[in-house]
Formats: structure tokens, C-alpha cells, sequence
């Protein structure tokens, strides 16, 4: 949950995505269909965000080069390495970017009002009695534990709707939802987000020795890391 404040909460989902264009007719009739199904079925405004980002093959790299020698033929090494030395290649001469599709849905803090079984105020609540239970904390808690069970509803229906043709939708947890935001706020930044990165109350229990660029002195350093500067030559 993202926590708004007084605008409410918030929360953030990966979607899945299909190719619609290698689908039949009846299948992309299908799939329209359902897509037509979430969007009636919605009674507060969502977000559909498509955001594209660098890909970043550097991990894939390494691990094909270090277990092509695992491999049990020399034909499967030889593969390997080639590919590796293929997306390497690529990330060189190329700007590699994937897209991510994401839905945001928020919801607001409304007032919880007694009412009586016909929906009209209760007589046993005034307008005095209804103000000092909002703004008092158990009162201000149960609103804030309302709306975040509202949005959890509608996260449920989103995935109930859109999982039958092969939309996957996975809400993101704390530190992924973190990464997506400090990206959003700061998309030219040198730092790539990363939901390993140390959030401001998290206590730091290790260190890890790294020397950083002797003519730069900048560099991505994850949370608790000691460093050694050194004086560019």
C-alpha cells in the first residue's frame, strides 16, 4: 500500500501482457471482450501506465559464461558463449529498453457514517458525534482500513477479470513499489532504482568493501556499503 495521506492509498500492480496480433480473430474478439468486461466493471478511475526502461544484461551475461563450461557438450558450451558474446554485442551497440505495463488504482479516505437500514443518518449519531469519531485515532484508523480493504477488492476483481485470457496481475511489494516511484520522480537519474536499496528506517548490519572509479569517484553503491576513495591521477 502506498499511504497518500489525506488523498488516500494507493497501490501498484504488474500486468502481464499478449500478443494480440499473432491471436485469430476469434481469440482477439476474446480478448477485446474481457478488456470490455474491466473496464464496465469499474466504479473509480484507474491509471494504465506503460513505462519503458533500460535493460540491463549484464547478470545474464555472467551467468552464461560461467556455466558454459558446466554444460555436458561442446557444441552446447560453444553455443553459449556465442550468445553471450551476442548480447554483449547488443548491449554495446544498442540502446536495450523493455516495457513495463502497470496498473495504479488509488482510493480515497471517505467518512464512515452510521446509518440506518434504510440509508439515512442515525438518529443516534449528530453531526458533533460523526466529526470527533473521524478525527480521533481509532476513528481516523478504521477509515484508513476501509479504504485499503476497498482496494484490495477492486485489485481482486482486476485479476479475476483479466486472468481468464492471460493477463497476470501481481501486485508489487514495498520495495519494488519504492523502485517504481523513485524511477518516476527521477527518470534521468545515474542511480538505477533497485528494490534492494535501503529504505530510510531499515537498519544496516553489514558492510561490503568496494573501490569506486578513481576518475570519477561515482559509481552505484547498494545501502551500507564502505567505501575507499581515491584522488583521480
Amino acid at each position: 500500500m502506498v499511504d497518500l495521506g489525506t488523498d488516500g492509498v494507493a497501490v501498484v500492480a504488474v500486468c502481464g501482457t499478449v500478443n494480440f496480433a499473432l491471436r485469430t480473430a476469434a481469440e482477439q474478439e476474446s480478448l477485446v471482450g474481457a478488456f470490455r468486461r474491466y473496464l464496465h466493471s469499474l466504479t473509480a478511475p484507474v491509471q494504465i501506465l506503460v513505462r519503458a526502461e533500460h535493460l540491463d544484461r549484464t547478470d545474464q551475461i555472467s551467468e552464461l559464461r560461467e556455466y558454459a563450461a558446466q554444460l555436458p557438450h561442446p557444441a552446447l558450451e560453444t553455443a553459449a558463449r556465442e550468445h553471450a558474446d551476442y548480447l554483449q554485442q547488443l548491449a554495446r551497440d544498442a540502446d536495450l529498453l523493455r516495457r513495463q505495463v502497470l496498473l495504479v488504482l488509488r482510493e480515497p479516505l471517505r467518512s464512515m457514517r452510521p446509518a440506518d437500514g434504510l440509508g439515512g443518518a442515525s438518529p443516534f449519531g449528530g453531526p458533533g458525534r460523526r466529526r470527533a469519531d473521524r478525527h480521533s485515532p481509532a476513528g481516523g484508523h478504521a477509515v484508513h482500513r476501509a479504504a485499503e480493504v476497498r482496494l484490495m477488492r477492486r485489485l481482486a476483481e482486476a485479476a479475476e477479470l483479466l486472468g481468464p485470457v492471460g493477463i497476470v496481475v501481481s501486485p508489487l511489494d514495498a520495495g519494488q513499489s519504492t523502485a517504481v516511484l523513485a524511477a518516476a520522480c527521477n527518470p534521468d537519474s545515474l542511480v538505477p532504482p533497485s528494490s534492494a536499496v535501503a529504505a530510510s528506517g531499515d537498519v544496516i548490519t553489514g558492510l561490503r568493501r568496494v573501490e569506486t572509479d578513481r576518475s570519477t569517484h561515482r559509481g552505484y553503491l547498494p545501502a551500507g556499503t564502505e567505501v575507499d576513495l581515491y584522488e583521480a591521477p
